[in-house]
């Protein structure tokens, strides 16, 4: 028995550049390259289609399996999240936070649940869950790193990559305010004399506004409050970065 490691290409400490690049391109083949069954694209379909009925979403029921059939080619052609996110604001009228936190999850959950199924079809039947061991990592996942879990029995919340760890981290995402527009003050909404352009006081609370750019290029004011949260608008949710470490018996 073994624990099959990820390697991405770099060179193993313990044996020689050749022997690195052998064992990656055989991990590289097990783990990226997209064979898509009938069978997979089934297993991915029906996981894809529960978390999207459940999202919150309120996608209606009818436009769901065309959706998820979005999703998946956008996904498996290689296309970034934030092109999802825009597809569902514009044809099914989602806000740009909900929006920007489904798609993250919905590709998260295609590639997890892809992986998934090509290791158990190698005969793989458990794993070690792992984490990328950075500050966005949420308190479920970072409770699960190192532990084996069998793939027919995973944990409450699913394996690596299927976990909403944004809603842990910040359960309102999709409803944190993304700045002031207009030039009140974003934590006692007086109006400002003048518009800060950069770090500021307001004269009436004497609490600090901060200046920043969104997304959209526009400058908005920020609280402390917005500011914690304002990388989050503006570059998307946390989502499960975790991986499982296929455990092969041989």
């Amino acid at each position: 028995m073994r624990l099959l490691k990820w390697l991405f290409g770099t060179k193993d400490s313990a044996g020689t550049a050749e022997q690195a690049s052998a064992t990656s391109m055989t991990i590289e083949d097990i783990s990226i390259q997209a064979e898509l069954t009938p069978a997979r694209c089934a297993a991915i379909a029906k996981q894809l289609t529960e978390y999207l009925i459940n999202s919150g979403a309120q996608i209606p029921v009818e436009k769901i399996p065309a959706l998820q059939q979005k999703i998946q080619d956008c996904t498996f052609a290689g296309f970034r999240s934030d092109r999802m996110s825009e597809m569902l604001q514009t044809d099914y009228g989602l806000g740009q936070g909900l929006a920007a936190a489904l798609s993250a999850q919905s590709t998260s959950i295609v590639l997890s649940k892809y992986r998934e199924l090509r290791f158990r079809d190698l005969g793989c039947t458990r794993y070690e869950w792992s984490t990328s061991h950075d500050q966005r990592v949420c308190a479920r996942c970072q409770a699960l790193n190192g532990k084996v879990f069998f793939w027919n029995n995973p944990p409450e919340g699913g394996h690596p990559g299927e976990c909403e760890c944004w809603r842990l981290i910040c359960p309102d995402y999709a409803k944190v305010p993304a700045g002031r527009l207009d030039s009140r003050c974003p934590n006692c909404e007086v109006e400002l004399a003048k518009r800060p352009r950069g770090k500021a006081k307001c004269k009436s609370c004497q609490k600090e506004i901060w200046v920043r750019r969104n997304s959209d290029g526009q400058q908005v004011l920020l609280s402390e409050g917005m500011l914690k949260n304002f990388d989050r608008q503006k570059y998307g949710p946390e989502i499960c970065r975790c991986v499982a470490r296929p455990i092969l018996e041989y």
